[in-house]
């Protein structure tokens, strides 16, 4: 029997097609960059695929020297993964904490990867810290240094920017957060998945902390536009604590591809600047046109996607009706703290945005 799972993230569009008897919809459940696939990694791959004969660098210096040059780190700081999520399940196994305080609403598979990490024998205990709706989607610092410091978590969880709300939680404030986490010994493993869609990034990512406290994950697959080929890496000043995930990790999960996909996107210089000038834009632009309708709520948003709130129509109601006019949608509704109301939009190309925003506009009045 071929039972499939409930939709837990965005981009399944192979379910679709299969209920839907179609193949091919234009996908707003995912968060890719719609420039696609850079040019510069399509003829390389296409001049190097006889890489494919050899097995990949099972320590993949090469890979690693190169993204430790583009973080100002040393390469000791770097491991990298099949996609972040191996990344998120090594941590958790290696760590294996027991109390853990969650910002939700959040990407799920951290809750999967603790529970997974966890002996069915060893008690655990997962707590969540609201982002609430009055507050925009930002973390009440004061009220989070509070339930850090009251409790013994051994691990705090957050991504920043946070998938699904779009919100960044700013330097500044993070730097609150990681000094009470270290009079508590608090580990903090921080999700930067959509760091690169940020204004000057480089100046506000947590690594620049250095803080032996922090773990941090990271993935090409959103910003370079390669879901397909999963690439993922992770950042951490514990030196104990990474070589126990490289002593844990499989022999080449990073495929050659993969790991040549890296090399040469970190260097394209012309394909990084044109997405961010991209995002830069169409994000104001999405988050106007979106408030200009009657029954919905646009959150800002920094990065590729933005969050809504209807008031005339289901999140689930919204998605079918989508689907109809062959446009996938992300119901957030399975998200912790959020329900039907809410949808998650990515952020797209100025052509597949027109014509998402005139689709949506069949359903949910527009008052532009």
């Amino acid at each position: 029997m071929n039972k499939e799972k409930t939709d837990f993230h965005g981009g399944n569009i192979y379910k679709i097609f299969r209920e839907k008897n179609i193949d091919k919809i234009l996908d707003y459940s995912s968060n890719i960059n719609p420039y696609g696939l850079p040019e510069n990694l399509k003829k390389e791959i296409f001049e190097k695929v006889f890489v494919l004969e050899r097995y990949p660098d099972p320590d993949y210096i090469e890979l690693r020297e190169k993204i430790a040059e583009k973080n100002n780190l040393n390469i000791e700081n770097i491991i990298v993964g099949n996609g972040a999520t191996e990344i998120i399940f090594l941590f958790m196994k290696i760590l294996s904490p027991k109390k853990v305080l969650i910002v939700s609403p959040t990407f799920g598979e951290y809750e999967r990867a603790i529970k997974a990490s966890t002996l069915a024998n060893d008690s655990l205990e997962i707590n969540y810290f609201e982002l609430k709706e009055s507050d925009n989607f930002y973390p009440n610092i004061e009220n989070l240094k509070k339930e850090i410091e009251t409790n013994n978590y051994d691990l705090l969880l957050f991504c920043n920017p946070n998938n699904p709300t779009g919100q960044f939680i700013k330097l500044e404030d993070t730097k609150k957060i990681i000094d009470i986490c270290e009079n508590k010994n608090t580990k903090i493993f921080v999700d930067e998945a959509f760091i690169e869609f940020i204004e000057n990034w480089h100046e506000k990512t947590v690594s620049l902390f250095k803080n032996k406290n922090i773990f941090i994950m990271r993935a090409f697959t959103k910003f370079f536009a390669i879901p397909g080929l999963r690439l993922g890496y992770g950042i951490g000043f514990d030196e104990e604590i990474l070589n126990k995930m490289w002593d844990e990790k499989e022999p080449w999960t990073v495929n050659t591809f993969a790991n040549l996909a890296g090399l040469v996107m970190l260097d394209d210089k012309e394909y990084i600047e044109k997405s961010e000038k991209w995002i830069l834009e169409e994000k104001k632009f999405m988050y106007k046109e979106l408030s200009e309708f009657q029954y919905i709520k646009a959150y800002k948003t920094e990065c590729n996607f933005i969050l809504i709130k209807l008031t005339n129509i289901s999140s689930e109601n919204l998605r079918e009706k989508m689907i109809e006019e062959n446009i996938l949608i992300r119901d957030a509704s399975n998200f912790k703290f959020l329900d039907y109301h809410f949808v998650r939009l990515a952020i797209k190309d100025r052509q597949s945005n027109l014509k998402m925003l005139e689709t949506l506009a069949e359903f949910v009045e527009y008052r532009g």
